[in-house]
């Protein structure tokens, strides 16, 4: 019976799967995945988008809700985006972005956040949930006898994702049935470039810096890549991750939303709510159409309104090839100079909960500062995610880039795979080098990771005691990696409810594991969710000091484990890094 390689995309705005029978000729090939499109309509797409839609309980009859395995209650992918589209506070979307929140859990029911009265709220993690069982059930609708289950599986995250997010991910796979492996979405893109290469070493040198661009629906994700001497052999290794950006092609959507609402405003038709989000598709729409043929001079948008007669009440605007220029091109790929860093707005006392967008849509700022972090200057640029299918988007950015890095640095665009679809095609080939052998990219984590640590410290009025911060974990290390000791010895609290307190930095400068970060040098880092757990007392008295050595270890999904070691005992307690405070 035939086994595969799986490689799942688990978009912001689309979803995609890759797949290749375990065999060294075996070619990648894409899944089609079926789901509604109209009431009672199934149709096989190469994306599901990622919108679940919560219907009415009389807008549907039960068999217009039918996909082959069976009748679903809520509405995902193509027909969830166009229903949500046309109505408010019954579409959840970005769930993915959500999954990383620094103040709202995965697992909290805050989707849609517009929700209407009626509609129940569902967690992030809910919602990723079902993405990921439709994509499982499009697989064994087509493969009835090698389950997705059976097969070796990898999804994509993006490579800011931090640990908590990674497990949200891991654990919705695993409420599928899955033993997934996770990889980051930029690595992915790298791999379905190579796998497009018959000779991959004749587009790279040692020493050449590959900057991955990989700008999505939802985020923008930053790498470097750098080819490496081995032992007399041309090897890569992954050397830079940026931080999670909330910026994308979803951000370029709204922008034009907004400036049409603008006219239409001035023109005296005030837009509701539900029809901003109709306004935002049609907006894309044509904004595809613009940028696909610049000697278009504009493009008609429509956006419906309630109405016997859907014809006679729609709205009409015109967006023009002018304000696509300006509002797109201009705004999100400005000139900057290597070194400029991203500029942050000033922030509202109060803010409506959602997402922490970021404030400066200029995306080649964000380039550029991602470049001055990890002081490199690139030599080849591989682009990424479905906004580079605009030729136009592709051309600037090259030549916003070659005006960055200055005429002495010879920039070479490598060719991409297809856009839309790399990331899957990529996790696919990824595992089928991993089990059947091929080039691999040395990867491994892609931060410094560090534990609080509380600083003796006499009482002083009015100072909190300091922490300092231990790395635990260096950038770079690889998944399934052995055991690494710590060299220092500590207390730990047992049997009563504490804190833990996890740092990272995605800068590869800590000189070694153990290195303790002082706490006036702490705010540098970044912090990332909180821990709150009581570990079992055991042989212990509740609230008891234990005297522990530490050990860290990257399992082979990606994820950091610590255990503390009894120093006294055989005791060990693990410490879960993907584990978000409760």
């Amino acid at each position: 019976m035939a086994q595969y390689f799986i490689g799942i995309d688990l978009g912001t705005t689309h979803s995609a799967v890759f797949y290749a029978e375990q065999g060294e000729d075996a070619t990648l090939q894409q899944l089609t995945i079926p789901q509604l499109t109209a009431a009672g309509r199934v149709e096989e797409l190469a994306l599901l988008p990622s919108f679940a839609y919560f219907p009415h309980a009389t807008e549907f009859l039960e068999s217009d809700r039918q996909l082959p395995w069976g009748k679903v209650d809520v509405i995902v992918g193509a027909l969830a985006r166009e229903l949500g589209g046309k109505s408010q506070g019954r579409m959840a979307q970005s769930a993915k972005s959500w999954l990383c929140h620094t103040r709202v859990n995965a697992d909290e029911q805050v989707l849609p956040v517009d929700a209407l009265e009626e509609v129940e709220k569902v967690s992030p993690a809910q919602v990723t949930e079902w993405y990921i069982e439709h994509l499982v059930s499009a697989w064994n609708h087509k493969f009835p006898d090698t389950p997705m289950a059976e097969q070796q599986v990898v999804i994509t995250v993006p490579a800011s994702f931090d640990p908590a997010a990674r497990a949200i991910t891991e654990s919705a796979a695993n409420k599928a049935g899955l033993r997934a492996r996770l990889i980051e979405e930029p690595l992915a893109a790298f791999y379905a470039w190579l796998a497009d290469q018959p000779k991959w070493t004749d587009s790279l040198n040692v020493d050449d810096h590959i900057l991955v661009v990989d700008v999505g629906g939802g985020t923008t994700d930053l790498s470097l890549i750098q080819a490496v001497d081995q032992d007399g052999s041309l090897g890569l290794e992954r050397v830079a991750v940026g931080r999670h950006i909330l910026l994308g092609g979803d951000n370029m959507d709204m922008t034009l939303t907004y400036h049409l609402a603008g006219q239409l405003a001035q023109q005296g038709t005030q837009l509701e709510p539900w029809q901003i989000t109709g306004l935002t598709q049609a907006c894309r729409e044509a904004k595809e159409r613009l940028l696909g043929n610049q000697d278009l001079a504009d493009a008609t948008v429509v956006v419906p309104s309630r109405g016997r007669s859907l014809f006679n009440n729609s709205i009409k605007a015109t967006l023009t090839q002018e304000d696509v220029q300006q509002q797109l091109l201009a705004g999100f790929f400005p000139a900057v100079t290597l070194g400029e860093r991203a500029q942050a707005a000033q922030r509202s006392g109060f803010a409506a909960i959602n997402l922490d967008y970021e404030a400066d849509p200029a995306i080649t700022r964000h380039i550029s500062e991602f470049l001055a972090t990890v002081e490199v200057v690139p030599n080849k640029v591989l682009l990424n995610g479905g906004v580079f299918n605009a030729k136009p988007i592709r051309d600037l950015l090259e030549q916003r880039l070659q005006e960055m890095l200055g005429e002495h640095t010879e920039l070479t665009m490598l060719t991409p795979a297809h856009l839309d679809h790399a990331v899957a095609q990529g996790a696919a080939f990824y595992e089928k080098v991993q089990q059947e052998g091929g080039v691999k990219v040395k990867s491994g984590l892609a931060a410094n990771y560090y534990i609080g640590v509380a600083s003796p410290m006499p009482a002083i009025p009015g100072m909190a005691p300091p922490v300092d911060a231990l790395c635990v974990a260096l950038f770079g290390l690889e998944e399934g990696s052995d055991e690494q000791m710590l060299p220092n010895e500590f207390s730990l609290v047992v049997g009563e409810t504490v804190t833990f307190r996890f740092f990272q930095s995605q800068g590869a400068d800590v000189d070694s594991l153990g290195k303790l970060i002082p706490s006036f040098s702490v705010p540098a880092l970044s912090e990332l969710s909180p821990l709150s757990i009581a570990l079992d007392a055991g042989q212990y008295s509740e609230g008891d000091m234990v005297r522990v050595c530490l050990s860290s270890r990257v399992t082979e999904l990606g994820l950091l484990l610590l255990q503390a070691h009894d120093v006294k005992s055989d005791m060990v307690w693990t410490i879960e890094f993907q584990v978000r405070e409760s």
